[in-house]
């Protein structure tokens, strides 16, 4: 508001000072200039007639006393000087007011008169006039500033003042206090606003307490069940370790654990959170800082924290739930000597009801008949495993396809192979493929445990090795090799061996 009063006034007096100061200048000085030139061409016309050169000489000392003449010289009929004058110290100028012309005597040219007028008394003029302008628009603009400060401190400053002395009282807990802004306009709707304001908080903050303590009760209770939860999948595996019920099942719960460290890990981190901000908000609450926005999004905060911490509680159950499913008792398995052909050929007859309902073929290649002292229930388990990762993985949307079970020997060893013409694997896939819990089926029924399983049991009870070879759109082919005798394992019994 200052601005559009005193910029408009320094704008307009700068123009007006422009405007006489080039007036006075160019003007004023010309017209006089043009004046005296008037006079001169008068008086001058008898000395000229007569030929009276001191007649002439006493007009131009009369007209040299304006300060302002630089320059007179009069010529006669013959362009001869008949009188000149020059000012003391006279320097040409080259703004100077220079104007010639004829002396006539019954409209005949009897001579000529050319006059030199400087411009510095009319510049010494100008300045004063400016001096003048400047002392003017200077006042205009104090008186104008002063008003405007007046009206100002009424209509601004004052409701101002009152709307913050309002906004320290709230800020001080002071929840009673009322504001009046004195006027019927934007500071009077301001004012309805923050006693609006001043309403909700009071309101908000009678509820605060009991709402944080309820947050608070929550988030205690989700961080014991995930407590609880660690504590069980700890027992879990020190039960497990303890009756080898698997050979890798030390792997199999870290890979447990690892998996479960994202939902606990996300459960923690959000809980730390949800008590900082928890801090915050009692410190924002206690300081009078706390806006309606800053209270409305913390609990919106701690609402959704609740959420996360809850649906990860829920994914690290059924992790475990998951685990305890997949989990195998090997040593539910005994030793015993059996025929690979006779049951490789039990297998086929288990599965056969699968393939029957499926537009897929199995097929067992059965080489030379051998012998093997081993577990066929461990053997049994990942032969099906791996059949059954052929149909849900090698065949995935694929109406049709062949899974061939071939065996072959050589000496003391047996070579196992289950080949699949399905889609076969990349070789990021490929190369993570035993990794527990590492699934291209997640979310779609599959754990991730499988490979990881079979691996362990082929190089665990089996005492053998794993082989897989794949590649994208030319299928996949799992070798097994073992010893036709199994290791012995510390725990059994020298009883002898039961034969198939």
């Amino acid at each position: 508001m200052v601005a559009s009063i005193i910029v408009p006034a320094m704008v307009m007096g700068a123009i007006e000072i422009t405007s006489r100061f080039q007036s006075t200048i160019n003007e004023r000085s010309r017209a006089d200039a043009q004046a005296l030139m008037e006079v001169l061409k008068e008086g001058l016309n008898p000395p000229l007639w007569s030929f009276i050169a001191e007649n002439a000489e006493h007009l131009i000392d009369g007209v040299a006393l304006n300060e302002a003449v630089n320059r007179i010289t009069v010529l006669d009929t013959l362009d001869e000087i008949f009188v000149e004058y020059h000012r003391v110290g006279y320097q040409p100028e080259a703004d100077a007011v220079v104007i010639e012309d004829d002396v006539l005597r019954d409209d005949r040219k009897i001579g000529s008169v050319l006059l030199e007028y400087s411009l510095e008394p009319a510049r010494e003029q100008a300045w004063q006039d400016t001096r003048e302008v400047l002392l003017i628009t200077l006042t205009q603009v104090l008186v104008s500033l002063t008003v405007i400060l007046l009206v100002l401190k009424w209509r601004v400053t004052d409701p101002l003042n009152r709307i913050k002395s309002f906004a320290h009282q709230v800020a001080a807990k002071n929840f009673n206090v009322e504001i009046h802004v004195g006027h019927d306009d934007e500071f009077a709707d301001i004012a309805k606003e923050l006693d609006t304001m001043r309403s909700a908080l009071k309101e908000s903050f009678d509820h605060l307490e009991d709402r944080v303590k309820e947050r608070t009760e929550a988030l205690t209770r989700v961080n014991q069940e995930l407590t609880d939860t660690v504590i069980t999948l700890e027992g879990a595996k020190d039960s497990l370790v303890q009756t080898e019920k698997l050979a890798a099942l030390g792997s199999l719960v870290a890979g447990v654990s690892h998996e479960l460290n994202t939902p606990i890990g996300n459960g923690r981190v959000m809980s730390t959170a949800l008590y900082q901000t928890t801090l915050q908000l009692k410190t924002l609450f206690e300081q009078g800082k706390m806006s309606r926005s800053m209270f409305e999004n913390a609990l919106d905060e701690i609402l959704q924290g609740t959420g996360l911490i809850e649906r990860n509680l829920q994914k690290a159950i059924n992790l475990v739930e998951s685990f305890k499913n997949i989990a195998v008792d090997r040593t539910s398995d005994q030793r015993r000597r059996f025929y690979i052909n006779e049951f490789l050929m039990e297998i086929e007859s288990t599965l056969h009801h699968i393939f029957r309902s499926r537009p897929h073929e199995l097929v067992i290649d059965l080489g030379d008949d051998v012998e093997l002292n081993s577990f066929p229930g461990v053997l049994s388990q990942i032969i099906s495993n791996l059949i059954n990762n052929a149909l849900m993985h090698g065949f995935d949307q694929q109406d049709h396809g062949t899974v061939i079970v071939r065996n072959r020997h050589s000496k003391d060893r047996l070579l196992i192979e289950i080949i699949d013409d399905g889609i076969g694997m990349s070789e990021p896939t490929l190369k993570r493929i035993f990794e527990p819990f590492f699934t291209t089926k997640m979310g779609k029924g599959g754990s991730g445990l499988g490979m990881h399983i079979v691996h362990n049991l082929v190089s665990g009870p089996l005492g053998g090795q794993l082989d897989v070879e794949s590649e994208l759109g030319k299928g996949t082919t799992v070798r097994i090799d073992i010893p036709l005798r199994a290791p012995i394992r510390d725990h059994e019994q020298s009883n002898p061996i039961p034969s198939g």
